[in-house]
C-alpha cells in the first residue's frame, strides 16, 4: 500500500520567500532597508530540508491548514500565521484528534538582555492570555527525564538526552498576563498545564508538554536548538501514533503503528522495546548521578596535583598518600610552622620526610637541595622515630597543559648521579592516584615493599642516629607524646 505523507503546518513563510528575501539582502548590501537587513531565514525553511524523506508535507503561512495533522512553529500574529494556526486548531478539534504543536524557544543570538528582564524568550499561547516563558541556566547546566513519562514523551526525552551537540537548556515557567482597561488593571491568570518532560537539578522544566484547559491542544515547547529532523523523527513514529492514530491511517500507515492490527509478537517486541528505552533513562540518570559525585570528589585533588602549588598542593598530595593507606603527619600543623620538610609519611614500619614543592616553570635544583637541609636538619628535633630519608614531589612547568608537561624535572647529569632521594612529579603521582593504584603510590614514595618493620622504642631510652640495612639515614624522632609509626 502507498503511505502518503503527513500533511503538517509550518507557521513560516515557504523557501521561496526566504530565497527572494536573501536575494535582496545581496542586491542592495548595506543599503538595504532596517527591515530588510534584520531578516533571518527560519532553519525550518531551509530550501534543503528534507521534507519527503521524513514522510511529511509542509503547509507554510498562506496555505490551508485545516487538515494538518501537526503545527510547527505556528505563529499569533495575524497575516503571519495566525489564521492558519487558528484552522489547524478547529480542523482537529473538529475531527475529536488532538491539536499537536511544537515550539522552539530561546534566542540563538544570546543578545544581551537588561537587567529588569530575566527571560530570554517566550512562546504566547494562542486562544488565551497564557505564555510559556525560558530562562538561561547557564553552561553545562545538567538535565534528567521526569518521572512517570508515557510512551511517546519517555522517547522524546530519551531522543533530547542523546542528542549531539546538546542544546543550551533554559528553564521554563508559565505566566498569565495583565491587561489595561477603563477600570484599570485587569490580571489574567496563566491556563492550561506545564507538564516537565526533562527538568534540571532543582526540579524546574527545560522540555515540557503545555496541555490546554479543553483538552484539545497539546504542545510541546522545546530548546531553539534541537534538530528538526530528530522531532519529526519522533512525530512520526512516537507522537503521532499515540496522540493523533487517525493521522496516521489518513496517511495508510497505521498497518505498522495500530496496536489493534498488531500480532502477538509485535506486541510482545514492542512491549519489551518500551521497557529497555525506559530502563535506560533510568539507568543514564543514575550514572549521571554517579559521575557528577565522582567528579565533585575528584576535581579538588586533580586541580591541586595537576596545578596546585603551597598548601593547595600539599593539601592533594596528602589526600593521595593517605588514599593508599599512607599514616600522613603535616609538620607544619605538628611542629607549628615551616621548620622542616612538609609531611611525614609511615607506611609498613618505614617513615620518610616529604618535601611538596609547586613551579610555574622549570624545577629548579635548590628544591631537591632543601629536601637534603631538612634531612640534616631532622636529629635535631626533639623525639624519636625512624626515618628512612626522604622523597620530593614536586609539581613543574604548571602553565603548560598536563600533557605537554616534561616527565623528567632535571636533566643536569651531574645532579642526577649526586641523587640520593627519590623525586615524584605530581603527573606520575596523579597518574597512579587516578587508576586507583595504591601499590603504585606506595611505591612511588617508598620503593619496592619490603619486610622490615621498625621496633618501638623503650619509653625512657635516648636514641641515637644509625644505619639500616638498606643504607639509609634512620633518624630518631618523637613529637610530644606521640610516636609517627606504626607496625606494618
Amino acid at each position: 500500500m502507498t503511505q502518503l505523507p503527513i500533511p503538517v503546518h509550518v507557521g513560516v513563510e515557504p523557501p521561496d520567500h526566504w530565497d527572494d528575501i536573501e536575494a535582496r539582502q545581496r542586491q542592495f548590501g548595506e543599503e538595504a532597508a532596517r527591515w530588510l537587513q534584520e531578516q533571518r531565514r527560519p532553519t525550518i525553511a531551509s530550501a534543503t530540508f528534507a521534507w519527503a524523506a521524513l514522510g511529511f508535507e509542509p503547509r507554510w503561512v498562506g496555505f490551508d491548514t485545516a487538515d494538518c495533522a501537526v503545527a510547527l512553529q505556528p505563529s499569533v500574529y495575524s497575516g503571519h500565521g495566525a489564521d492558519e494556526f487558528n484552522r489547524f486548531r478547529q480542523g482537529a478539534e473538529g475531527r475529536g484528534e488532538t491539536a499537536l504543536v511544537i515550539s522552539p524557544i530561546g534566542d540563538l543570538e544570546d543578545k544581551p538582555r537588561s537587567v529588569l528582564f530575566q527571560h530570554d524568550d517566550s512562546v504566547s499561547i494562542g486562544q488565551s492570555y497564557t505564555s510559556v516563558s525560558s530562562r538561561p541556566i547557564g553552561k553545562g547546566a545538567r538535565v534528567r527525564a521526569a518521572e512517570d513519562l508515557g510512551d511517546a514523551d519517555g522517547q522524546l526525552a530519551l531522543r533530547m538526552l542523546n542528542c549531539n551537540p546538546a542544546p543550551r537548556w533554559r528553564s521554563l515557567s508559565l505566566s498569565g498576563a495583565t491587561l489595561e482597561s477603563y477600570n484599570g488593571r485587569v490580571p489574567h491568570p496563566a491556563e492550561g498545564t506545564l507538564v516537565p518532560i526533562l527538568e534540571t537539578e532543582l526540579g524546574e522544566p527545560a522540555v515540557a508538554a503545555w496541555i490546554s484547559p479543553d483538552g484539545v491542544e497539546r504542545r510541546y515547547v522545546v530548546p531553539v536548538e534541537t534538530p528538526w529532523p530528530l522531532l519529526l523523527q519522533w512525530l512520526r513514529e512516537q507522537a503521532l501514533p499515540e496522540f493523533v492514530p487517525g493521522a496516521m491511517r489518513r496517511a495508510r500507515r497505521q498497518l505498522a503503528t495500530d496496536q489493534t492490527l498488531m500480532t502477538r509478537r509485535e506486541r510482545d517486541a514492542r512491549t519489551a522495546l518500551a521497557a529497555l528505552e525506559a530502563d535506560y533513562v533510568t539507568r543514564r540518570s543514575a550514572l549521571e548521578l554517579d559521575l557528577e559525585e565522582a567528579q565533585t570528589g575528584a576535581r579538588t585533588i586533580r586541580e591541586g596535583l595537576l596545578y596546585g602549588t603551597s598548601k593547595q598542593l600539599v593539601d592533594s598530595v596528602r589526600a593521595v598518600l593517605e588514599s593508599a593507606g599512607v599514616d600522613v603527619v603535616d609538620l607544619d600543623e605538628e611542629l607549628g610552622g615551616t621548620t622542616n620538610a612538609d609531611l611525614l609519611c609511615t607506611y609498613s614500619g618505614r617513615a620518610r620526610l616529604v618535601e611538596v614543592k609547586g613551579f610555574s616553570g622549570s624545577a629548579p635544583e635548590r628544591a631537591y637541595q632543601d629536601l637534603v637541609r631538612h634531612l640534616r636538619e631532622w636529629e635535631k628535633l626533639p623525639g624519636a622515630t625512624p626515618v628512612a630519608g626522604g622523597a620530593l614531589i614536586l609539581g613543574h612547568q604548571l602553565r603548560v597543559a598536563p600533557g605537554e608537561r616534561s616527565r623528567q624535572p632535571y636533566g643536569r647529569p651531574e645532579f642526577l648521579a649526586a641523587q640520593a632521594e627519590p623525586v615524584i612529579t605530581t603527573l606520575d603521582l596523579f597518574d597512579a592516584w587516578r587508576e586507583e593504584d595504591a601499590e603504585e603510590i606506595r611505591r612511588l614514595l617508598f620503593g619496592p615493599a619490603t619486610k622490615e618493620v621498625a621496633q618501638p622504642l623503650p619509653g625512657d631510652a635516648q636514641p641515637v642516629p644509625s644505619a639500616g640495612q638498606d643504607g639509609l639515614r634512620r633518624w630518631p624522632l618523637t613529637l610530644g607524646r606521640r610516636r609517627w609509626f606504626r607496625r606494618g
